[in-house]
């Protein structure tokens, strides 16, 4: 299927090995750190060490060094990076060969040169899953941009210079890293290993053949709620302190159950925008596939428009009301227990 595209990694006998997971955002990002963090004491078995939040040895282990990781990027301390990574080297086991770091913010344009000089000191693996651009953009949206912008399409013209340009992203890392060190993947079911995410991940990782010592069991960690949800609430920051801000969505996960979860994703797109999205990104495309999955013949399947509810403006008031109704509900039934 064209799955990955992977030169014969030059690597140095005597040399160990930074395993880095860039992303990119909304691509199964939460369930793979979440596996990293649920198969932590199979990685280190296999001598891979994962770092705690810090990185650092610490027990703090989450499976994602975001935050961290971006506070380096933001200084662009590439030293302060290799420091880290010495130490956790420094304080892992014996049969440690390779320190994993998961971080899918490293994915934004410029976040490269954080690793500048790594390579001269380390075999680095850079692994990244490419995501169908208009699914990037309307999920970005919900997670993250609607917390602190009102207008979607408004937020959309500027998105859609900023996100998904894959061919830049890509020609970025593999300057910093060589292109030997490129393990690039599509996030789509058909594409993965086993037709399983966490499956292909493990082989990203170049862990293929130990693919049966995992735990792949996996929770909802990141439920989306209904984005008629997300346009009622759209930049009000007596709701949301920061795009980071979660605490309001979960709460109602937690008041509705899965009654806001949505079976069939409500589109934040019309069907004529969500092709001209395509149509835009679709040069961008075609360059990453020619480079990188060569025999493919795209990049992406093609949109399935059935995936999705397209309602017109009276159906989506309608949408809206019921969504009021059931956190009202749930508010009733709460307080009558």
């Amino acid at each position: 299927m064209g799955r990955e595209w992977l030169r014969g990694a030059a690597t140095h006998p005597m040399r160990k090995t930074i395993v880095l997971h860039i992303g990119a955002s909304k691509a199964g990002s939460s369930s793979i750190q979440a596996f990293i963090r649920r198969n932590r004491f199979v990685l280190a078995r296999l001598g891979y060490a994962v770092p705690d939040v810090s990185l650092a040895t610490g027990d703090r282990i989450t499976g994602d060094h975001v935050f961290a990781l971006e506070a380096l990027a933001k200084d662009r301390n590439a030293s302060g990076l290799r420091d880290r990574i010495d130490a956790v080297f420094d304080g892992a086991r014996p049969n440690t060969r390779a320190v994993l770091l998961s971080a899918e913010n490293l994915s934004n344009l410029g976040n490269s040169a954080l690793i500048e000089g790594l390579a001269a000191h380390y075999d680095l693996r850079i692994v990244i899953y490419l995501r169908r651009q208009d699914e990037l953009l309307t999920s970005a949206w919900q997670q993250w941009a609607s917390k602190v912008e009102t207008d979607f399409h408004a937020w959309l013209i500027l998105a859609l210079k900023q996100f998904g340009h894959w061919d830049k992203v890509l020609a970025e890392w593999e300057a910093q890293a060589g292109p030997a060190a490129m393990v690039v993947r599509v996030f789509d079911r058909e594409s993965f290993v086993g037709g399983d995410l966490l499956r292909d991940f493990v082989d990203a990782m170049g862990l293929g053949e130990h693919t049966d010592a995992f735990d792949y069991q996996q929770s909802d960690s990141n439920k989306s709620v209904s984005d008629a949800v997300t346009m009622m609430v759209a930049g009000n920051r007596n709701i949301f302190a920061d795009v980071h801000d979660n605490r309001f969505y979960a709460g109602l996960n937690d008041l509705t159950g899965d009654a806001l979860v949505e079976k069939q994703k409500l589109s934040l797109l019309t069907k004529a925008q969500r092709d001209k999205i395509i149509e835009f990104y679709r040069p961008v495309n075609e360059a990453v596939c020619r480079k990188y999955f060569r025999g493919r013949s795209r990049l992406f399947p093609h949109v399935d428009h059935e995936k999705y509810r397209y309602l017109s403006g009276d159906q989506l008031f309608d949408e809206k009301l019921r969504v009021v109704m059931t956190i009202v509900a749930a508010l009733v039934k709460d307080r009558r227990r």
